[in-house]
């Protein structure tokens, strides 16, 4: 996967996580971890995500993801 491929994916979760957000009244999206795990391309997308502090996941010890949008990721998306 290129970084542009990556950044891609990367907007694409943001997204949707931006979108979840206000769907569901700030709520975490929650994703196994086995599942990302099953698929690099995503892992990597949500890895980038956590490092540039645009999503968090706060599902540490667990064996889910619990991905939600920082207010860093809403600026970013606002002002893409």
């Amino acid at each position: 996967m290129t970084n542009e491929e990556r950044n891609k994916l990367s907007d694409i979760l943001l997204q949707s996580l931006y979108d979840y957000h206000f769907a569901n009244n700030g709520g975490s999206y929650k994703l196994p971890k086995a599942m990302i795990n099953a698929d690099v391309n995503s892992k990597l997308a949500i890895e980038y995500l956590i490092e540039k502090e645009y999503a968090i996941d706060s599902g540490q010890g667990s064996d889910n993801l619990v991905l939600a949008i920082t207010t860093q990721g809403m600026d970013y998306i606002k002002n893409k």
